[in-house]
């Protein structure tokens, strides 16, 4: 009687997954400002992103380049201006 008890959670553990995909793909709105540098720090420092967007008005490029001599497996890159916003479809999908 005990080990059917046992059985179900025992195929119930082998179900699930312990691996991650960890691909994130992250954008920082205001990424220049005050509260946006230490948060592009922190998402660069996480092993679960994969791609880091930078976007701001002024002086992204420069925290990107900043961030991107940090040895982690996250690639930063920085856009700066209306000329290099967010295309519309990925805004719709943050609204």
């Amino acid at each position: 009687m005990f080990s059917r008890a046992v059985r179900p959670t025992a195929s119930l553990a082998r179900s699930l997954s312990t691996s991650a995909h960890n691909n994130a793909k992250v954008a920082v709105l205001g990424a220049s400002g005050g509260i946006g540098q230490p948060l592009s720090l922190l998402l660069k420092n996480s092993p679960l992103v994969s791609r880091l967007s930078l976007y701001d008005i002024a002086h992204t490029p420069g925290v990107a380049a900043d961030l991107s001599h940090i040895e982690t497996r996250a690639q930063v890159t920085g856009y700066i201006g209306p000329d290099q916003s967010l295309p519309v479809s990925l805004l719709h999908n943050i609204i």
